[in-house]
């Protein structure tokens, strides 16, 4: 009888969570693309450098939600909401039931378990979503901003917002905020997309204001893979890349390649990617280097390395680790034009590559620029471009330890001039006593 008992209560219990289970999986959205895109960053990256991952001024989605420095900006962000109400056909109500018919949906893009109630998370959201939305037509629709709003006068906030706007845990799902974005009075816009104003809000981002959209940008599922794909090499987001398994080789810095024999020429493209050597010539990309370079490449690699299909970005830091070991390899791009050095000292640039990556794993077969970097090994390693590597040292030397003053000029002629007079009066000598 016992034995019947505990049979009839796990059956019971087998039901429950069966029923359970079963519920979950039918609260799942079947869009599996947009699953999952907004992640924590790793450890290991964010022990490196937490500023370069952590909000500032604003928290944007659930990760950052609970930080109390960052709940200033949620009494601007119901002025937002106040201001697009007042501009807008549609109604309060509308905007909640709007964003709440979408709450699983959104909830399933963040990697991490979200603790927020449906209230609380379809509030959240509503109010990131306008905000993010009213920034974006404010800077581009300038009489809409009240008065001198310091978020665009500020140099300071401006900067920390942009930081914030980059960072990979502060990130809401691009495609329902372009439907809230459909609430917009069409006259007002006049044709302007919500991704002609995003490509315009990050404009001092990367490359971002040379390079022009493309059809990729129009999927991507946050603002971190809208800049990535905006940065990226081609390629259909859909399929996987095929790597085919390569060395990984280092190539040596900037000034060594010049030794060697390589120019260095800026090229006309603006894509990053556009690397080119041919005939000792290597022509790179230009790149703006300023206050949120640091932010933007950490971020960017950071979504690479949390799934995403490819490592391009890593590639691009990687290499350009590679070119710059010293300040005199930052001076040496400088000159040529191919890095606008925007930070200051040559060695902060050096300092701020050097320390991109060294918390993050590359697989060898996924290096970008691995075709490239041997060639430029093979080229600067050949005999004849190794002596002349060789050459410009010597002579770097020379001019350092015996031609840095005039005084040691003249000290090395008059050593010269002895030496050769003791020479010439030995020769006489022994021709005398012969």
């Amino acid at each position: 009888m016992a034995l019947s008992g505990i049979a009839v209560a796990e059956a019971e219990m087998m039901e429950t969570l069966i029923s359970k289970i079963d519920h979950k999986l039918g609260a799942l959205s079947t869009d599996t693309s947009y699953i999952s895109c907004i992640y924590r960053v790793p450890d290991k990256p964010l022990k490196a450098n937490e500023a370069a991952y952590t909000p500032r001024l604003v928290s944007l989605g659930p990760l950052h939600r609970e930080r109390g420095q960052l709940q200033g900006m949620e009494s601007y962000k119901l002025r937002c909401l106040r201001n697009f109400l007042n501009r807008s056909t549609v109604g309060l109500d509308e905007l909640v039931k709007f964003v709440a018919e979408r709450e699983s949906y959104i909830r399933e893009h963040y990697e991490d378990t979200i603790n927020l109630n449906q209230e609380q998370f379809t509030e959240m959201f509503l109010l990131d979503g306008i905000f993010v939305i009213e920034l974006f037509l404010k800077k581009h629709f300038v009489e809409l901003r009240e008065g001198r709003e310091a978020l665009f006068e500020n140099r300071w906030m401006r900067s920390d917002l942009l930081h914030d706007m980059l960072l990979l845990e502060n990130q809401l799902p691009m495609r329902v905020i372009t439907d809230l974005f459909n609430f917009v009075n069409p006259s007002l816009l006049n044709g302007i997309t919500l991704h002609n104003l995003a490509h315009e809000f990050f404009k001092d981002v990367g490359n971002t204001v040379k390079l022009q959209l493309t059809d990729d940008c129009y999927h991507a599922r946050h603002f971190v893979e809208f800049l990535l794909f905006l940065h990226s090499p081609i390629r259909d987001p859909k399929d996987r890349p095929l790597f085919q398994a390569t060395k990984f080789e280092n190539t040596r810095g900037a000034t060594e390649l010049q030794q060697a024999g390589v120019k260095f020429r800026r090229a006309e493209e603006s894509c990053l990617f556009n690397v080119v050597f041919n005939r000792g010539e290597l022509t790179l990309p230009s790149l703006i280097v300023n206050d949120l370079t640091e932010t933007f490449f950490r971020n960017l690699i950071a979504f690479e390395h949390c799934g995403y299909y490819s490592k391009d970005i890593t590639s691009y830091v990687i290499f350009m680790d590679n070119l710059i070991n010293t300040h005199d390899d930052v001076d040496l791009l400088v000159k040529d034009e191919i890095i606008k050095n925007e930070l200051g000292e040559s060695k902060a640039v050096a300092e701020l590559f050097n320390n991109l990556y060294k918390e993050v794993v590359t697989e060898t077969d996924e290096f970008y620029f691995a075709e490239l970097c041997e060639k430029l090994n093979a080229y600067s390693s050949d005999p004849f471009h190794e002596f002349k590597a060789k050459w410009f040292r010597w002579t770097r030397i020379a001019k350092r330890d015996y031609f840095s003053t005039p005084w040691s000029v003249i000290s090395l002629l008059a050593a010269s001039v002895l030496l050769i007079l003791t020479v010439i009066q030995t020769v006489w000598s022994i021709l005398w006593i012969k």
